[in-house]
Formats: C-alpha cells, structure tokens, sequence
C-alpha cells in the first residue's frame, strides 16, 4: 500500500492505493498464454501479400517501456497543417508497405517528400520493430483519414429527434434519404453517392456510425460522408479528431512484435487523455478503407483489443509504484520482453520463465511461468 497527500488551503485530503503485490500477479497470470499460438499469416499491401509466420508472445503484456523518438515535422510543413481540435479518437493504420521501417516512415513525414516525390500524408505516430515515432504533435490535424480537414469534415454530435436508450442502436436509411434509429425516422439526411442516389446501410463503415445518447434521452448521431473511393458512408473526424498511429508491416519485421507496441502505445494514450475502449477505431471507419488491412484480414483486430486492455491495465499499477521484470529460464526460446524466438524445426518446445513484481516499498514476488510453443 502506499499513500498521498496533499494539503490545499489548509485542507488535508488522503487517498491510498489497496491492491496488493499478489493481486497484481494474479493478474500478470491471466495475461500468460500458455500454449503459444503459431500461425502463417498474409501480410497485405494493398492487392500484394508475403506470408509470414506469426509468434505470438508468452503474455499479452509486452515487458518494456516505451522510449519516444521525438522527430516532430517542423511547422510550415504542407502535411502539418497546424490547425487544433479536440481529440474524440485514436485511430489505427498499418503502413501497407512491405519496405520502409518506423524511422523511414518517420523521416517521411519530417521531410514532407519520400526520395524526390512530395509526401503529403501525416499521422501523430509510427510504430515498428526499430522504435517509436512522435511525428505530429497529439493536439495538431494530420493527414492520415481520407476524410478531410475542413469544418465540414469536422466530428460532431448531431440531434436527431428520436429518443432511446440503447447504446448501439441499429441504423438504417429511410426512402427518402434520412437516417433511421430503431425503425424511427430521424431529422438527420444521410449523404448520398456522387449522383445524388439515395443509399442504404449496406453501404455503412464496417464497425457502424457513431452514437450516441444524452441527458435528455435523445439519439445524437456523428457527422458523416460518402467516400466515392471506396464507396461507403463513413464517420468523420479523423484527420482532424484523432490521433493516427501507422504501424509498419515491413518484410523481415517481426509483425506481431510491432502489434504489441501499437496496443502499448495506444493504453498509453489512452490513460494519458482519458480515451475509452469504444474511441479505439481503424482507418476503415472514416473513409471504408481496408485499414489496418492485415490484422481486418487476418482477423487480430479483437485481439488486438485485449492486448490494449492488458497493456492499460498493467499501465495503471505501474501508476501505483508496481514494476514488472520478465526473467528468461530458456534463453533460446524467449527473451526478456516476453517474445518468442525461432522455433527452428522442432514440433514442440517449453519456454521456462519467472516474472518478479516489485512494489514501492521495494517487496518483491516471483513465479515461474511456462509457455508450449
């Protein structure tokens, strides 16, 4: 236990951390994967794969701390517009290119050119087996979404004039062109095609349109558009609403590697701006793109998602002072950041582990781990 206190205006107000050295590795124990999934998998750039083997790791928690590459795009920038809004998403990319690593990405945006050719795209963040890259500031617009960066292309809360209480409500388009919440037809028009054709949900964003509802009971729905590219009505706010994070997907990376830094990076900026599970979204959601297309393809999106849960988690005890050390008893079969190594030609192995977990008073608990590979 530990304890804080803060005296303001002659007013002492205590507050005291309760979790216990063991719950925290009780919970470290829910996070180990005890038979390790092994998988070949596409990796996808556009029409174009490579196969590649996927590891996962011995926990869903990824043992090291983030260490930021600030290599922030200087002001003036074509693709660092400068403008601010307040953030409602974290958006996720991967790169779709089986080249260039984070620190290439990263000098991309620096120089707003690749080679000789401008390079008009940005995004907050770039991911990869060589690092992490700080690329816009987190409170700028960047060009990641496809879905602009005007008002209009603003992320907004729209009244509709229906009244619920469902959290995802099912959404459709009426006859004449307006959005419908539960069989009820809204104040709200949906947009059409470039011809003016009135279209219907089948033509929604994979994940749906964001809504929400208030106070005072009614249905609020986002801004959206229709994006003639990928013809689809998707949500808006991406370039200027969200934080965008390109995850690489290079040839001779380690993918799942990169996965877990994305999902600690994201826990990251979760706690650091108060972001939700449901603020969590992939590039598709804006424009229809098929973006992040390996982990939408390959199916690793939700799981995905549980590795930001565990790494939010594991963020929020080190917050209380708890720090995790992973030990590798098989050296040749894991490495301390939990990863596995090449398997080689045998049909089954046993990665032998301790993780310790320290306290702030400097106690320490240690157990031992195995994961079948």
């Amino acid at each position: 236990m530990k304890a804080f206190t803060f005296i303001i205006l002659f007013l002492t107000i205590s507050f005291s951390y309760n979790t216990t050295i063991e719950e925290v590795m009780n919970y470290v124990a829910t996070t180990i994967n005890s038979n390790v999934q092994i998988k070949n998998i596409k990796v996808w750039a556009g029409p174009n794969y490579w196969v590649h083997t996927l590891f996962l790791s011995v926990s869903k928690y990824l043992f090291e701390d983030i260490e930021m590459v600030e290599h922030i795009a200087p002001e003036g920038n074509p693709n660092r517009p400068g403008t601010k809004y307040p953030k409602k998403y974290i958006t996720v990319h991967d790169t779709g290119d089986f080249a260039f690593n984070a620190q290439q990405w990263s000098q991309a945006v620096y120089d707003a050119k690749i080679g000789d050719n401008p390079y008009e795209v940005s995004y907050q963040y770039v991911v990869g087996n060589d690092g992490y890259y700080h690329n816009i500031p987190d409170d700028e617009t960047a060009y990641h979404a496809g879905d602009g960066a005007q008002e209009a292309s603003l992320f907004q809360e729209i009244p509709t004039g229906v009244y619920g209480d469902r959290k995802k409500p099912h959404i459709s388009i009426s006859t004449d062109g307006f959005y419908v919440i539960e069989g009820e037809k809204t104040t709200v028009e949906a947009p059409t095609d470039d011809d003016g054709r009135i279209l219907n949900e089948n033509y929604f964003v994979d994940h749906g349109l964001y809504t929400t509802v208030k106070e005072d009971g009614q249905y609020y729905i986002g801004s959206t558009w229709y994006s003639s590219t990928y013809n689809r009505i998707g949500n808006h706010g991406g370039n200027t609403n969200s934080i965008g994070i390109e995850s690489c997907v290079n040839k001779g990376s380690d993918i799942y590697f990169t996965i877990q830094r994305l999902a600690k990076l994201v826990a990251d900026l979760m706690d650091k701006y108060s972001f939700t599970m449901d603020d969590i979204v992939q590039h598709h959601y804006y424009s229809g793109k098929d973006c992040p297309q390996t982990m939408r393809t390959e199916g690793y999106w939700e799981h995905f998602l549980e590795l930001v849960k565990v790494e939010y988690q594991m963020l929020q005890y080190k917050k209380e002072g708890f720090s995790f050390e992973l030990i590798p008893i098989t050296k040749d079969y894991v490495n301390e950041k939990g990863r596995v190594l090449n398997r080689g030609n045998y049909v089954s192995l046993k990665a032998i582990y301790k993780i310790k977990v320290k306290d702030s008073a400097g106690n320490e608990l240690e157990k031992q781990f195995s994961s079948y590979l």
